[in-house]
């Protein structure tokens, strides 16, 4: 099965000051939500993907780490943000959570029951729709901080996506890559290629990505995502924004480093034409 990314998910201690940053990139941000168990997100929407900044909004609904209770998207996001800000997970494209988590366990991921949750989402003329998701998550013990998960939408796209949001100033349009670092990259590599993600996950050690994309004194993570490959479809409606913004040029692309980006390394690349 070809896997397709549905979101990735990047951690922010302030949500107001990442929506200030990645409009002043030329995204347009949806409005904040607020999910029903402490944390809170706006989106960046692309082309059927999309970016959620995330951040926890209400600690007291999280609770205290419970080693016997099963895998929450709240606690893990909570814990990643006590160690750093950045990307804290992939989430895939699904048509059926329950069989993802068959086929994760059949990879040897480590794997919990599906999770189940709706929340109310906002129009941009400001009406209120229904959402709800299935989220099966598959973890590997030498990734703590770089779980994946799949994502399955129980209501129609158009209660989600909307082209008032997926218009780009920047002319951004999709993600084609993320990219992971660690300090046991051929043994994670392996992991994701056993998992069918391998054409999507981008594994390296540090200073090999470093080399590729140099931003200075940056440090990336040795055990998790240290960021994205992000696809406009012209580059100088980016390229203001992003040299404001700290961007450094590497040949035919441009790299935002993770200290200007709330510990996410973007690269910036220009899409092929078809």
């Amino acid at each position: 099965m070809v896997r397709a990314i549905d979101h990735l998910v990047l951690c922010v201690q302030d949500l107001d000051a990442a929506c200030d940053r990645y409009r002043k990139l030329g995204f347009r941000v949806t409005p904040k939500a607020v999910h029903p168990f402490g944390t809170g997100n706006a989106l960046v929407q692309l082309d059927g993907m999309y970016l959620e900044l995330l951040a926890v909004l209400d600690p007291e609904m999280i609770g205290p780490d419970e080693l016997d209770q099963p895998f929450s998207f709240a606690v893990y996001n909570r814990n990643f943000l006590r160690l750093r800000e950045g990307m804290s997970m992939l989430a895939l494209q699904s048509q059926d959570a329950h069989a993802d988590r068959a086929a994760f366990l059949q990879a040897g991921a480590a794997v919990p029951d599906v999770f189940d949750f709706a929340r109310k989402g906002e129009t941009p003329d400001g009406k209120q729709v229904d959402l709800a998701f299935s989220l099966s998550f598959a973890s590997h013990p030498l990734l703590r901080h770089g779980v994946c998960f799949s994502c399955q939408h129980h209501h129609p796209t158009e209660n989600f996506y909307f082209p008032e949001y997926q218009d780009h100033p920047n002319s951004a349009f999709g993600i084609d890559q993320v990219f992971l670092t660690h300090w046991a990259a051929e043994a994670v590599e392996e992991f994701f290629s056993s998992m069918a993600l391998n054409h999507i996950v981008d594994v390296s050690h540090q200073d090999e990505l470093l080399a590729r994309y140099p931003v200075g004194d940056s440090i990336l993570p040795d055990d998790g995502f240290a960021g994205f490959r992000l696809l406009v479809k012209d580059m100088e409606a980016i390229r203001p924004a992003a040299f404001s913004l700290g961007a450094v040029e590497c040949g035919d692309m441009l790299v935002l480093p993770p200290t200007h980006m709330f510990g996410v390394t973007m690269v910036i690349a220009q899409q092929e034409a078809a």
